[in-house]
């Protein structure tokens, strides 16, 4: 006999758009907030705007850094995701 399909509860269920899309959304918000200090930073000749610069850049570093949490998030809620719809 064929064994019986696993049912997944709802919990279990947000729990896997969860994981999926917030490392999707953190991603996306530090590359257009490191861009939007770079920008800024330059369009403006005063030496005061160089810390936005420095600061996009912190930005960017800090996505380099969690981008192996980032990764393993959004892979466990793919699987997660993946595992409700067989």
């Amino acid at each position: 006999m064929p064994s019986a399909r696993r049912v997944y509860s709802r919990t279990y269920r947000v729990w896997a758009h969860v994981l999926l899309w917030t490392p999707i959304a953190l991603t996306v918000a530090g590359v257009v907030l490191g861009l939007g200090l770079f920008a800024a930073a330059d369009a403006d000749p005063t030496s005061s705007s160089s810390a936005l610069g420095y600061l996009g850049l912190v930005v960017w570093g800090g996505l380099a850094v969690l981008s192996p949490v980032l990764l393993g998030s959004f892979i466990a809620g793919l699987v997660m995701l993946i595992r409700t719809r067989s």
